[in-house]
């Protein structure tokens, strides 16, 4: 049977009283504010959206294009 211990070790207790060099924090807390880089694999995975704005009118003009180019394709095949 495993038993659990509700009170910290005491051998490791004294561990919480060290306090990192000042040089360290510095170090680590200047690279948690600089953004990494992603990797070209992850770069590649990202997704990206495209957005396209076409009023009412443009859209109506397009299918009028494409329907004389469909025409135009389909008159000049015979």
């Amino acid at each position: 049977m495993i038993e659990i211990l509700e009170q910290p070790i005491s051998e490791l207790a004294h561990l919480r009283d060290v306090d990192p060099p000042p040089n360290l924090v510095a170090r680590v807390m200047t690279r948690l504010s600089e953004p990494r880089l992603p990797s070209l694999w992850q770069w590649l995975r990202h997704p990206f959206c495209i957005e396209i704005r076409l009023s009412p009118l443009a859209l109506i003009g397009l299918a009028l294009v494409l329907a004389a180019a469909f025409v135009f394709v389909g008159a000049t095949l015979r």
